[in-house]
């Protein structure tokens, strides 16, 4: 029997199907996969040679607070979607498993990555930003499921709102969708996107300059704050905003932490699996290496 596995972020959705490893994986735009969710699902299964009938074990990750009971997530980093029914919608190819993308992204690491530790953290810094962790070799979910919402931590005093309702969170300033905000409401900039962001600040633009020392300010005090919390041999850090521009958002906040936290400052480095960490876990799942706890 196949296995389907689904992981919808906040920008696009990866579909795997296989048996045991992988024989396919695609990527879809979110929106395009929300809309059609059949019959993305079945062009994968068809490209792997399989029949909506062969599919035995179905996993899914979110990105955003999930409720297990009603089978929805609630993305704050999707625009004009307060709560998406996705369980019912996956149900017709199989009894689905529904877990947080991070915790699913830190199982990959911890089950199929290149280290044996017993204590580790995956941050994703992409549209929003999160967090899955291990502790003495227990993936730890939180009693609904939604432990490490790293991105809703306050960590500045500006006022910027967040896509959850909240303000001054980590995500509204250091997110792939953050970024643009945070350089308008400092240096009155506009930016289409952290991409922009990044380019103009190549070329010595001086507000985008100014907008990435700020993040790496910020994402400083996300680290911090998650060494001194969760106590991580390791931490494994994807996500599109984080792999591309790897040194800039990660190696040099973590380079300036010094001695500020109270815990031994451990390796970051990117994640092993690149984009595709959050399958993996999901893999994982269906290969009955990971139990979920709720």
């Amino acid at each position: 029997m196949a296995f389907l596995c689904v992981d919808i972020g906040g920008t696009n959705t990866l579909i795997g199907v296989g048996n045991g490893e992988f024989q396919i994986t695609r990527n879809v735009k979110t929106e395009n996969f929300l809309e059609r969710v059949d019959e993305n699902i079945e062009d994968a299964l068809s490209e792997a040679g399989y029949r909506p009938e062969d599919v035995g074990k179905v996993a899914a990750a979110v990105a955003g607070p999930l409720d297990r009971k009603e089978g929805v997530f609630r993305p704050p980093n999707i625009d004009d979607l307060d709560e998406v029914q996705i369980v019912e919608p996956l149900e017709n190819f199989g009894e689905v498993v529904f877990v947080n993308d991070c915790t699913s992204a830190v199982a990959g690491e911890y089950y199929y990555g290149d280290d044996e530790l017993e204590n580790i953290a995956y941050i994703t810094i992409s549209s929003g930003i999160g967090m899955g962790a291990v502790i003495d070799g227990e993936i730890v979910e939180g009693w609904n499921g939604n432990l490490g919402e790293v991105g809703h931590m306050v960590v500045g005093s500006e006022g910027i709102k967040c896509g959850c309702g909240g303000t001054d969170h980590w995500e509204a300033y250091c997110s792939g969708n953050g970024m643009p905000k945070l350089a308008e409401k400092l240096f009155d900039a506009e930016f289409q996107d952290s991409l922009e962001i990044f380019q103009s600040c190549e070329l010595g633009e001086e507000k985008a300059c100014k907008t990435i020392e700020k993040v790496q300010e910020y994402n400083k005090r996300g680290f911090m704050n998650i060494i001194d919390l969760f106590n991580p041999g390791k931490v494994y850090v994807g996500g599109a905003v984080a792999l591309n521009h790897f040194n800039t958002v990660v190696e040099e906040p973590v380079e300036n932490i010094g001695s500020e936290t109270i815990n031994e400052v451990p390796e970051f480095e990117k994640s092993t699996l690149g984009d595709e960490v959050v399958l993996h876990g999901l893999r994982a799942v269906c290969n009955g290496e990971f139990e979920l706890s709720s």
